[in-house]
């Protein structure tokens, strides 16, 4: 119960918690019957605005009626008026939740996590995942990518825009708060039913996901869309993949200051560095540096900010230094793990793709597939598939605006491939 002005216990409509925080469900009759007297409508009216039986209405409220069909419960929710959280919680109650579960929890579900700062360089990206999702072909769409390459952030402002947008229940679930396998399929389906709604599953494993669950989701609920973000494939039949690449990077010999701020890498380094630097200027005696940076971190937002850090102490030729050295040391305080992400991304390769892999590192220019069929003579196909795989995996990056020419990643040299083809 609510407290009136004078301290009374009033009326609560809807789910409410008790003073230790706990969930209190009312009864779904009761919860009827309130909503029906806050609008000042009689049984009989109900009845005819929601085209749901008097009768049924009656026993419901009397509690004769304790389990009402489904539609039957949309029906009066639409009669009552119901939106955002009343509606929710007025359904959640008609299909019989227990005190705390999944569905009360979310039936007011928060908003994609509001990002901190303003997304760079990602516009092209941000309109095909947008499109692939408003489609309706493409119902499971799975960002994958490097660690660090923003598919997070990507999918933080593809979902903010679709909640912004209205009329689409947004569901956000990370590995701390996993919906799907705190609550189930049968949980889920009862809270999104047949809205429209994106579900965004953001950093699960695909070992660590039930994805039997998620295709039953995606059978039950037909407004369903799902956006995960994860390092590799789900390998679900009608999974649409969509790798992300890092930022592109200044083309070597660029060291103009003017053409140079027109690079997402460089202004996504020159706006963190600001962070930490305030007043830093892009310019002739800093321009050739900043480049130099942006293409031995290979583009990869986390990296650069990363390295950006550290201008809080060195100047940009000393940081480059220091990236040329040992870049995995240099981020190592904000992006830890980058090195095994790499590695473990290499070792997923046999012996022949990591030579293959070392053959195209030395090609300055870039390389296309058929670069690739004409280094080793495997057929076309075969070598499409193998450049496919190193662009899911994040191990090589496009080379030029036509995307259709690669370089292998300067983090991936710094691992060593001679080495590991010696050993």
């Amino acid at each position: 119960m609510a407290e009136t002005a004078s301290g009374q216990p009033g009326p609560v409509i809807g789910n409410g918690a008790d003073r230790n925080g706990r969930f209190v469900q009312r009864k779904f009759g009761e919860l009827l019957k309130a909503h029906r007297t806050k609008r000042g409508a009689t049984q009989r009216q109900l009845a005819d605005l929601s085209t749901v039986s008097i009768r049924a209405i009656r026993d419901l409220e009397s509690g004769r009626a304790h389990r009402p069909r489904r539609d039957t419960v949309r029906l009066i929710a639409d009669g009552l008026g119901l939106r955002g959280r009343e509606r929710a919680d007025f359904e959640a109650a008609g299909y019989h939740v227990a005190a705390g579960d999944l569905r009360l929890r979310c039936a007011d579900p928060a908003p994609p996590p509001t990002p901190l700062d303003a997304l760079l360089g990602r516009d092209e990206e941000v309109a095909a995942v947008h499109d692939l999702l408003a489609a309706g072909s493409h119902r499971l769409v799975t960002i994958t990518g490097l660690g660090g390459v923003g598919k997070s952030r990507l999918a933080q402002e593809v979902a903010g825009g679709v909640h912004e947008s209205g009329g689409v229940l947004v569901l956000w679930s990370s590995e701390r708060n996993p919906l799907l396998r705190t609550g189930g399929p049968g949980d889920l389906a009862v809270l999104i039913g047949d809205r429209p709604a994106l579900l965004v599953l953001d950093g699960h494993e695909p070992d660590r996901v039930r994805l039997d669950d998620l295709a039953v989701l995606l059978r039950e609920c037909r407004g369903l869309r799902v956006l995960a973000t994860a390092p590799a494939p789900f390998g679900l039949p009608g999974e649409r993949v969509f790798p992300l690449t890092p930022l592109a990077v200044p083309e070597p010999g660029t060291d103009d200051p003017v053409a140079l701020a027109a690079v997402p890498s460089v202004r996504l380094l020159v706006r963190e560095v600001r962070q930490v630097r305030p007043g830093f200027t892009l310019d002739r005696t800093t321009a050739a540096d900043v480049a130099a940076l942006c293409r031995r971190l290979d583009g990869i937002p986390a990296a650069l900010e990363a390295a950006a850090c550290w201008f809080l102490v060195y100047e940009p030729a000393a940081v480059l230094e220091h990236v040329r050295t040992d870049p995995f040391a240099l981020t190592a305080d904000h992006l830890p793990g980058l090195r095994d992400t790499l590695d473990s991304a290499v070792r997923g390769l046999d012996a022949a793709e990591v030579s293959l892999l070392a053959r195209l590192t030395g090609l300055d220019a870039g390389w296309s597939v058929v670069d690739v069929a004409g280094l080793t003579g495997i057929p076309a196909a075969a070598g499409a598939r193998f450049v496919r795989r190193l662009v899911q995996h994040g191990l090589i990056r496009p080379a030029g605006p036509d995307r259709t020419r690669f370089r292998t990643l300067d983090l991936v040299n710094a691992l060593g491939l001679d080495h590991r083809l010696a050993v």
